[in-house]
């Protein structure tokens, strides 16, 4: 699984700034295009410090979250590629 290839790679972030709004994480990313994050990504930007990895995260949601962990896997799957799409994040 694809998941199994990103658990060990530790994600950094790499946008301009960031405000949080109403629950919601606005960003600027280096492109300077702004991209409006719901709180499952926010938690995701918050967490990744450049020190953990993606498999560390993946274990503090299912503390903080009653989630399945397949899921949570496919999710994050999702998630991450969509922010390095968006260039929001990159992984080391």
């Amino acid at each position: 699984m694809i998941f199994s290839w990103l658990e060990n790679k530790i994600p950094c972030i790499s946008f301009v700034k960031k405000r949080m709004n109403d629950g919601v994480l606005i960003i600027c990313a280096e492109n300077l295009t702004i991209y409006y994050l719901n709180s499952t990504a926010a938690y995701f930007i918050e967490l990744a410090n450049g020190t953990v990895t993606v498999g560390d995260i993946k274990q503090k949601f299912l503390d903080r979250y009653a989630v399945e962990e397949r899921e949570l896997e496919k999710d994050f799957v999702e998630m991450i590629r969509d922010l390095q799409w968006k260039k929001i994040l990159t992984l080391e």
